[in-house]
């Protein structure tokens, strides 16, 4: 199918001129999305290209305003505070982030179980607040916002529009001051009169127009109580591989930390942190609940918890470990543990096993959310995951998994997983950082106002993904950075809509639908589209990103159980380096089942790249989709990119794969050459001879991670 190609490449004989595309374009401009094709050498243009006369090279990682974007969120003010909870003073944090261990102890002995006092002890208050915050909100603009949207949603109505959606009244629309309450906030604040700097929680129920204000130096704990997440007796079950003896696990079987339904303008906002603490002992306020330990086997059945019964010794589990020991002394695993055994050993050997583990935050349907300043570390799977939001903005927020609080532990042994092996980018797994997606269909439904109410009338939501904005953000983490997925379709049968298009209902307030500018990425797997690429990607605009030490750094993924169109997507002004894959495109992601209607073929085309510097040996793959594969009869589905002004500074020390590719070069260095055999054309030419005074700018791009619990230290 394809072949790795390294090799040296054309230069200009002595005494020739070189050709335009040879050079690279000037770039400047304090704010940009993407620069023009220089032209020549067969290189098209760029159709979302910004053109910036200047002298110098566009700079990345200094810009600080950008007026494509809309205006910056803002903290609240105090009079905006609904009410304002103090941490306890039995619950200081260290400087590595980690509670100590007499915080909330692990309980000595077998079979006994967890104090709820101790490990879980302030949800109740925090929801208390949450939920009267919400009934204030509602009272107040409740009304407002129903009539705007039932004005809206009959005007949609009537105009009876082929393949609209209801959406009712747009996020731009309830984003004005009418629509939003004079106090909104629920503020965890320091303990005002002793040491107390954190809490611990079980999940939570963010309400409709409301702010989760998590102040400076305060930490919000996730309990290492599984119950609480998986709250029902009979199910489903939290925490594990496998939730019977054939079925693996999900991490939909637990709550998340954060959990959002049916909202208007709600956020997370503040100068605090949330850690979620994979890396800590899962413990249970039920001795009966199944546990599994580090030496594989559980403390019970579900089969036996679910009669309130405790399985004999020697039964074989259900929860993916190996058999009932209730005597066994080793320690409960991790939910980091149960994220490897689940996903590299059961799934990854046999095809069989995956964690259910619980997500930091879960939004469903939304028109206007906000993550501001906030500091996310260490969560048990995903961090965030918003599906059908029209307004989701992330802006200025640090996301680290692992932190410094995940490398210690009463033996001090660096807290390793149950294999030994320490915590690094590569093990701890499925913790992507933000996995924005459209719903899977349209609704209408009353928005919660809490935890146990919801607003008088319906609300309309269109289900779609729009006016997204990742914007200076800082992320390191064991999976995926940010990634858009096309699973979710919500568009009318036979409309032919994809379910994600940077393009549908763009708010005035920005140039784009979809935007991820300025941010710094570290540890993980990049900027991706995918694996899930059926519904259709569109439209999306990636620009001034630096990758440091990412696994990945540009990226689209699918394979043909799970693949659909992806088209226009504008990667501008980006640095990378000590990549292992600087990018990544590939339609043979995975190897799993067909659906049973068949093969979904992955399709990229119109991808744009412009003004990309990599520094330092790296592999970088190009591939399509290859006619009549797999035993089917079907088209070649050909990678059709621009690469304007890609170069990197070690052309012979790349390693790149390529096939099925319609390639068009301008100012490349990468070895890119045509070949008939595996099906790649070329138009332009690649070519060292690149001007080292055009290159895109990286003196500055890189940074240290901004936290004082970084487990990377600082640099010069």
């Amino acid at each position: 199918m394809s072949m790795k190609t390294s090799m040296t490449l054309a230069t200009p004989k002595s005494g020739q001129s070189r050709s335009a595309s040879a050079l690279l374009c000037t770039v400047a401009g304090l704010s940009l999305l993407a620069l023009a094709a220089c032209g020549g050498g067969g290189g098209a243009s760029n159709p979302g290209a910004v053109s910036y006369e200047s002298a110098k090279p566009f700079q990345v990682g200094t810009t600080s305003f950008d007026p494509d974007l809309p205006p910056e969120p803002s903290l609240p003010s105090d009079a905006q505070v609904c009410a304002t909870l103090e941490a306890s003073n039995t619950l200081v944090k260290r400087p590595d982030g980690a509670l100590p261990p007499e915080a909330d102890p692990s309980v000595a002995g077998v079979g006994v179980a967890a104090d709820p006092a101790k490990v879980n002890p302030d949800q109740a208050r925090i929801q208390a607040a949450l939920d009267a915050c919400g009934a204030a909100v509602d009272a107040e603009v409740g009304a407002k916002i129903a009539a705007a949207d039932a004005a809206a949603t009959a005007a949609q109505k009537a105009a009876n529009l082929a393949n609209v959606n209801i959406a009712g009244a747009t996020g731009e629309e309830l984003a004005k001051p009418e629509y939003r309450a004079s106090k909104f906030a629920v503020r965890l604040v320091t303990n005002k009169s002793g040491p107390g700097n954190g809490f611990i929680s079980g999940p939570l129920t963010l309400p409709s127009g409301v702010t989760l204000w998590i102040d400076k130096g305060v930490t919000l704990f996730a309990t290492r109580d599984v119950t609480r997440f998986s709250p029902v007796k009979a199910g489903p079950y939290c925490g594990n591989t496998a939730v019977s003896a054939s079925k693996a696990g999900s991490s939909g079987n637990c709550s998340a930390l954060i959990n959002g339904n049916n909202l208007v303008n709600s956020a997370v906002v503040g100068d605090g942190s949330i850690d979620s603490r994979a890396y800590a002992e899962i413990v249970t306020t039920n001795k009966l609940y199944p546990l599994m330990k580090v030496d594989m086997t559980c403390s019970n059945t579900y089969v036996s918890y679910a009669k309130d019964q405790q399985a004999a010794d020697g039964t074989s589990c259900d929860n993916g470990g190996t058999f009932v020991d209730s005597k066994s002394s080793a320690r409960n695993m991790t939910w980091w543990d149960l994220a490897y055994l689940g996903n590299m050993v059961q799934n990854g050997t046999t095809g069989y096993g995956s964690q259910s583990n619980f997500r930091m935050m879960v939004f469903n349907y939304a028109k206007n959310l906000t993550l501001y300043r906030v500091t996310l570390n260490n969560s048990a799977n995903f961090h965030v995951v918003p599906a059908g939001v029209d307004g989701f903005t992330v802006w200025g927020v640090k996301v680290q998994t692992p932190s410094q609080a995940a490398f210690a532990n009463p033996a001090g042994n660096g807290n390793p997983l149950y294999t030994g092996a320490t915590f690094d980018e590569d093990n701890v797994k499925n913790t992507d950082a933000f996995d924005p997606g459209s719903a899977s269909k349209p609704t209408a439904g009353k928005l919660s106002t809490g935890s146990a109410t919801t607003s008088a009338a319906n609300i309309s939501f269109d289900g779609y993904l729009k006016n997204v904005v990742f914007a200076y953000n800082f992320i390191s983490t064991g999976d995926d950075d940010i990634v858009l997925k096309g699973s979710n379709n919500p568009s009318p049968a036979g409309s032919g809509l994809p379910g994600i298009d940077g393009n549908r209902d763009v708010r005035k307030d920005r140039k784009y639908g979809i935007m991820i500018a300025h941010n710094h990425i570290y540890w993980g797997h990049g900027i991706s589209i995918g694996s899930e690429t059926n519904a259709g990607v569109k439209n999306v605009y990636v620009y001034d990103n630096s990758f440091d030490g990412s696994e990945e750094g540009l990226r689209i993924k699918s394979d043909y159980a799970r693949g659909g169109e992806v088209s226009n997507v504008y990667y501008n002004n980006i640095c990378i380096r000590k990549t292992i894959n600087a990018l990544l495109f590939t339609p043979y992601y995975s190897t799993k089942a067909l659906p049973a209607g068949g093969p979904l073929i992955p399709n990229f085309h119109d991808i744009y790249l412009s003004n990309v510097s990599i520094q330092g040996k790296t592999n970088v793959k190009l591939m399509g989709f290859q006619a009549n594969t797999g035993g089917y009869t079907n088209p070649q589905y050909p990678l059709v990119m621009t690469m304007t002004n890609v170069v990197t500074d070690t052309p012979n020390g790349m390693d790149l794969i390529s096939s099925d590719a319609n390639l068009t070069l301008s100012g490349v260095n990468l070895p890119i050459l045509p070949d008939a055999a595996r099906r790649i054309t070329v138009n332009g030419m690649a070519t060292q001879a690149v001007d080292p005074s055009k290159i895109v700018d990286c003196s500055r791009a890189y940074v240290d991670f901004p936290s004082l619990t970084s487990p990377n230290g600082t640099g010069w």
